[in-house]
């Protein structure tokens, strides 16, 4: 919910404030209370504490107690919202979620106002004292409306507590509505039969299966076909199907079998009250010393399953009953395995679609390539695709039709389906626990078809404050938890990264379309984030603007609007259009609380001098070839700063470089400026404490004069364009970069030469002194040394478990690994040398779990010993036949997995 988010929030703002090294309270501010809807509460509690931490030494006191109380207060609200998540998914949460929506508008309406009014003080003293490093902020007038927010939010805790407690139950269904006799089953399953397969085979020995997916992806019938399987009917003497949906009794789901098993009681036992207990005898009774498998169809969940297995255990009956249980979350038995439904691959859809369009003949010639089409835009997953054939079913089949419906950005084809499936779908959101609400609506704003950005997650969600971990845990390993649990829990976001597919990275992931769909629709009416249409949007009082076609922002209409309905609680600004090369002129839309801007997909040729007065900014990424001013101070709050270059040409004699008032920016924790450098700055004190990842820099912002004032680096990424006019063959890319081993917080260090020339000869000697013992991971690509001083690399780093070397890091056909190397090496990725031979020694790469060779045409022998029988996958892309076949007859000896993709 919202409110939740919200109150998250509210509470880092305050602390922000609070805690600043730029702001002075003035007496006596600092005391409040907040709380809302648990991502409105999440989002205004880590506002609140934002400002408390920001302005610490310049709220003039007592402001920090005016707002401390708060703080706390949104602590309290969030513990409220978190208990509904401990609630059955039987009770109807409609006034729950009423009183959420108004917890929500109270939470935001006070971030609007305290955000305002630190805005409206901080910009004026930061335009006329340029050179002052803190200003003074009063809050003392906003005591009043603290006193009342917070009295407010107490008494709606109260509220929402009783409704929480005394919601009402759902009506359960007439047991004759939740059983299934059996019977001819009307269509045939396209697609699946390996699973098919799978679960019937392990169903036949005797073990209890669960199959597990998104919901509208085939569970059931998948479900049903095995039910209904000739060698599952043979194989059990009885069957019972049983329908358990959100609320189903424990006595109602043993009436529901019992009926089953003895048809002529069906009368007595459908309209009985019997108590449990008998129940349970009559059931043991039944099926003492008898074969029986029960399927339990959509179970949300897992007391009804888990007292039913124990129940009915073999040593209970003397029989043996066996479970088959669908569901559109994770669930699997103690004793027992689970099956997860994929998405149908393309052939499957494009079947599946011409099927319920035309019947079993398919498309007509002149429609097959636009059906395939179609199909592939519905993602694989089956409820889509049948009712988009429901609905090209009764509109024209013509291509004019047909091309329409697929180039159309809002076709009404898919937005109707999308519609008439949402019922179906919206369960799985509304009973999501309440810290995944807000962040599933916000990855659902990522274009269709497309996987996420997971980088640029990693940075606006920190900026974004909605989403907070518990207890003391890092972010950085807090979100990507959440997205896990989203996909591998709750199946509302595809895991693409399949094994055939993907090979030689990380992990994807996409949210389908027709959940997109469902996001911005909830997103959009909770006023959380709206995804831009049209000039014609509806856009009142929303939080995030989003826009799939950034060109959208050139229109001035949209521009008042946004001006005119949003400008005053706008908090993000998101343009996910594909990269546009051409000047946009988007018109000022006064939007003073911006705190995410990203539009690094729009070519900046000037950049507006009201950016610069976005003080309340923690996340800028923009694509800007020019210099930026001096007055990027201004934005003292910003947390993540981007800046790309459209084409980065260094002329010669001339280095591009930040502004020194850089220096000045104390709350940058994230600065990526590919193709510049940092200054030297000018003063002894100056310093960038929470700064801990710099990206894009050359060699000359690693002197020590720079580097010193970045204590607490933790990733640093050197990339280094060779000069055509620099005629020094003599001088080592790395001979100037010995202060790097000084940064003992370093964990992860890039050094990538850009355009390398491979005929360049280095010195053979390689300076290792500017490889700290602190490193995890490292990158190296372009610099052309001999496989000989990579040893000597891995004897220094003990730490070292992901080593990645590209594009003639190194050089020669063999590299030989030299014992004690590489102690605790996990994962080895090489791509593009001129490797012929692989060949560890014995003591090396004892830990080593993946090997991962990419573009390594000349290579055609891995050598393997003992030491390295923990690999358990190698991965040869683009690689020569030769080392396939070596690899292969590795495996029978090694028992590690080889996967292979390759276009000859």
């Amino acid at each position: 919910m919202a409110a939740y988010g919200a109150a998250a929030s509210l509470k880092n703002t305050i602390q922000h404030i609070l805690q600043s090294s730029r702001i002075s309270l003035l007496s006596p501010s600092p005391q409040i209370i907040f709380s809302a809807d648990y991502g409105a509460a999440t989002s205004l509690r880590n506002e609140l504490q934002r400002i408390l931490q920001l302005f610490s030494s310049s709220l003039v006191s007592p402001s920090p107690q005016i707002l401390l109380p708060a703080y706390d207060e949104m602590g309290r609200l969030q513990r409220v919202l978190l208990e509904l998540d401990k609630t059955s998914c039987s009770k109807i949460r409609t006034k729950v979620n009423a009183l959420d929506e108004r917890i929500k508008e109270v939470v935001w309406e006070f971030e609007d106002l305290l955000e305002s009014h630190v805005f409206h003080q901080s910009l004026p003293q930061l335009e006329s004292e340029r050179d002052s490093l803190s200003f003074p902020v009063e809050l003392q007038s906003l005591e009043h409306h603290v006193d009342c927010f917070v009295e407010k939010i107490k008494m709606m805790e109260e509220e929402y507590t009783y409704e929480m407690e005394n919601m009402p139950e759902e009506e359960g269904d007439p047991i004759s509505s939740r059983i299934d006799f059996g019977g001819m089953i009307k269509s045939k399953m396209v697609g699946l039969s390996d699973e098919f397969q799978k679960v019937r085979d392990n169903l036949l020995e005797d073990k209890h299966y669960s199959i597990i997916g998104m919901a509208g992806v085939g569970k059931t019938t998948l479900a049903k076909h095995i039910f209904e399987d000739p060698s599952i009917r043979s194989h059990f003497e009885f069957r019972a199907w049983v329908r358990v949906g959100r609320k189903c009794e424990p006595n109602e789901l043993l009436r529901c079998i019992l009926a089953q098993l003895d048809p002529n009681a069906y009368q007595m036992l459908t309209q009985g009250d019997d108590e449990e207990e008998e129940l349970d005898g009559l059931l043991k009774e039944k099926l003492k010393h008898k074969k029986c498998l029960i399927v339990l169809d959509d179970v949300w969940e897992g007391q009804a399953s888990n007292r039913l297995t124990s129940c009915l255990g073999e040593k209970n009956i003397g029989g043996s009953v066996q479970f088959l249980l669908t569901s559109r979350i994770q669930m699997a038995f103690e004793e027992g395995g689970f099956q997860r439904v994929r998405l149908l691959n393309n052939e499957e859809s494009k079947e599946l679609l011409g099927e319920k369009v035309f019947g079993e003949e398919g498309f007509p010639l002149q429609l097959e390539e636009l059906g395939e089409k179609i199909a592939w835009k519905c993602e694989g997953l089956p409820l889509i695709i049948v009712t988009v054939a429901e609905l090209l079913s009764k509109a024209d089949k013509t291509p004019e039709y047909w091309t329409e419906v697929l180039i159309k950005q809002r076709s009404s084809v898919f937005v109707d389906a999308y519609n008439q499936i949402s019922e179906v779908l919206l369960p799985s959101y509304d009973y999501l626990p309440q810290y995944l609400k807000m962040f599933f609506l916000y990855i659902g704003a990522f274009p269709p078809y497309l996987d996420l950005w997971l980088p640029m997650l990693n940075t606006t969600l920190s900026a974004e404050v909605f989403l907070q971990p518990s207890g003391e845990g890092s972010f950085e390993l807090f979100w990507p938890t959440c997205l896990d649990k989203l996909s591998r829990w709750h199946n509302l976001v595809l895991d693409t990264s399949h094994e055939d597919e993907y090979l030689f990275g990380d992990r994807k992931y996409r949210v389908h379309s027709c959940w997109q769909h469902v996001c911005r629709v909830e997103a959009s009416r909770i006023k959380f984030l709206h995804v831009l249409q049209s000039c014609d949007d509806v856009i009142k009082d929303q939080r995030r603007l989003c826009a799939h076609w950034n060109s959208l922002f050139c229109f001035k209409q949209v521009c008042d609007s946004i001006k005119s309905d949003c400008a005053s609680t706008v908090r993000s600004l998101l343009c996910y259009g594909p990269y546009h090369p051409y000047p946009l002129p988007m018109h000022a839309m006064g939007l003073k609380l911006l705190r995410v801007l990203h539009v690094v997909r729009v070519r900046f040729y000037h950049i507006s001098t009201e950016i610069f007065k976005l003080v309340c900014l923690r996340y800028l990424a923009i694509t800007y070839n020019g210099d930026l001013p001096a007055s990027v101070s201004n934005l003292f709050q910003l947390q993540f700063l981007i800046i790309y270059r459209y084409m980065i040409i260094n002329k010669r004699g001339v280095q591009s470089y930040m502004p020194l008032q850089i220096w000045d920016m104390q709350e940058l924790r994230y600065l990526e400026i590919l193709g510049r450098d940092l200054p030297t700055p000018n003063t002894n004190d100056a310093a960038l404490n929470k700064l801990t990842t710099l990206i894009g820099v050359s060699a000359n912002s690693c002197t020590m004069e720079v580097l010193k004032r970045i204590p607490n680096l933790r990733d640093l990424m050197i990339e280094v364009v060779l000069k055509p006019y620099d005629d020094d063959e003599e001088t080592s890319p790395l001979s100037s970069l010995s202060y790097i081993s000084k940064l003992q917080n370093l964990k992860a260090l890039m050094y990538e030469i850009r355009n390398p020339e491979i005929k360049r000869q280095f010195p053979t000697i390689l300076h290792l002194s500017m490889f700290p013992s602190s490193l995890i991971m490292l990158t190296l690509e372009g610099l052309g040394y001999p496989w000989e001083s990579l040893n000597d690399i891995g004897s220094l780093l003990p730490k070292l478990e992901l080593l990645t070397l590209k594009c003639y890091a190194f050089r020669g056909p063999e590299w030989e690994i030299k014992s004690g190397s590489f102690l605790n090496l996990i994962d080895l990725r090489i791509e593009d040398t001129d490797l012929v031979q692989w060949r560890p020694q014995h003591g090396s790469l004892p830990r080593l779990r993946i090997l991962r060779m990419k573009h390594c045409y000349k290579l055609q022998q891995l050598d393997l010993s003992d030491d390295q029988s923990s690999i358990r996958s190698i991965e040869l892309v683009e690689c020569n036949p030769l080392a396939v076949v070596c690899t292969n007859h590795l495996k029978g000896e090694f028992s590690f997995k080889v996967k292979v993709r390759s276009s000859f």
